[in-house]
């Protein structure tokens, strides 16, 4: 009962209208918050901030569950950057429905990169207990099958060790993450969701060229590396502690900086933790590989050849597109095909490709038949495949029948 309950709510929510939302401003909740306190597997504790969807903003706000369950994401600070510096953005993802832990430990000036990881891992398991126990709060509210990650620059780092480490991540997506000790760089290989390592241009802290663009290079698709240009590394903190003391500075302004982030980070939770799959283009597409304030290097996991071709044809006849689909991740997995964008009817020779191993690929042809009647001019559509392990996943490819 609980499970389709679950269902009906994801259902409901994949039903909005998605394309016609900004996440660079808040959503419908408050972002109420609290300090928790989560007990590791030793015995030991750590407090932890609590960020979550509430009827107003502020602290200890009453819980608004109308849209329970929530998706939740623990989120790891940077180096002396308690959450509360980060406490508008956290606020941000409530305020669209995500329950964020922020664990408050790690905070010193020698703080140890694997604890935080843990910390991070520690926290998603207290949601889990709160989820499951009758007197909380949160019984119920928390969807524990839709976990994700988060983090900046110590905190980003942290978060890649602790996803590495924790098959219950569906989701991760971080700012200017840092190497840390163990080294992110060498653990992100072994990281199994979608990965969106959100960047600056201008960060002279944590310079994307020897973080950021060293942990995509080693991770495994399904990997984004959006870059904002002129955004600088304390950019992505709200009120950076000790005044700013330490902090670099870019050219973009920072409250620009952050309505960018967080809709990154935003869009990449929705269609990873809700299913949103209107978003797919904001975060796989056009959409992103066009925004002028971005440079982006993305491996979604698979390959549409050729990218892009038009087929001319008369009104009355069809059009037959033939393209090869390559899986390019480095595991096996099922490709479904999609075509978005045309009106007329149109009949796929496949719509999966079936299990695909490594490096595999398959040839598909998708037919499609002109109305007669119809003016010349170029209708132009697009074919997608849709990773079938996370169903949210996507490689595009552009298509245009010439009707002459």
């Amino acid at each position: 009962m609980l499970q389709a309950v679950r269902g009906l709510f994801v259902a409901l929510a994949c039903a909005l209208p998605a394309a016609a939302q900004d996440y660079s401003v808040a959503g419908p909740y408050g972002g109420g918050w609290t300090t928790v306190t989560v007990t590791r597997p030793g015995g030991s504790t750590f407090n932890a901030r609590l960020v979550y969807p509430a009827n107003a903003s502020g602290q200890n706000q009453p819980f608004n569950a109308a849209g329970a369950p929530y998706p939740a994401i623990s989120f790891g600070h940077g180096f002396q950057q308690p959450p509360s510096a980060y406490l508008a953005t956290l606020q941000h993802l409530a305020s669209w429905g995500y329950v964020v832990i922020a664990t408050e430990s790690e905070n010193s000036f020698f703080p140890s990169h694997q604890n935080l990881a843990n910390d991070l891992r520690h926290s998603l398991t207290w949601l889990e207990q709160q989820d499951a126990n009758p007197a909380s709060t949160y019984f119920d509210r928390i969807d524990t099958l839709a976990f994700g990650l988060s983090g900046h620059s110590m905190g980003g780092g942290a978060s890649i060790l602790a996803a590495a480490a924790d098959p219950r991540v569906s989701a991760l997506a971080n700012f200017a993450a840092a190497e840390t000790n163990p080294s992110a760089v060498a653990a992100i290989p072994s990281v199994g969701c979608p990965i969106n390592l959100i960047s600056g241009s201008q960060d002279t802290v944590v310079p994307v060229a020897s973080n950021g663009q060293l942990m995509f290079n080693a991770a495994r698709a399904p990997k984004l590396l959006p870059v904002i240009t002129g955004a600088y590394h304390c950019g992505f903190v709200d009120t950076p502690a000790f005044l700013g003391f330490g902090c670099d500075s870019g050219s973009l302004a920072k409250a620009t900086q952050l309505a960018q982030s967080r809709r990154l980070a935003l869009e990449f939770f929705e269609l990873n933790l809700r299913g949103r799959q209107d978003l797919w283009k904001r975060v796989w597409g056009e959409t992103m590989k066009l925004d002028p304030a971005l440079a982006v290097q993305s491996e979604p996991y698979a390959r549409i050849t050729p990218f892009a071709q038009r087929i001319p044809t008369t009104a009355g006849s069809s059009a037959v597109f033939t393209f090869d689909v390559q899986n390019t991740a480095a595991f096996a997995d099922a490709l479904d095909v999609l075509v978005e964008g045309l009106p007329y009817s149109y009949q796929l020779s496949a719509t999966s490709t079936g299990l695909l191993a490594p490096g595999a690929s398959v040839q598909v042809q998708c037919t499609v038949a002109v109305p007669v009647g119809i003016a010349p001019g170029l209708q132009r559509f697009t074919l997608s495949v849709r990773r079938a392990s996370d169903g949210a996943t996507r490689a595009y490819a552009l298509r245009g029948v010439r009707i002459l």
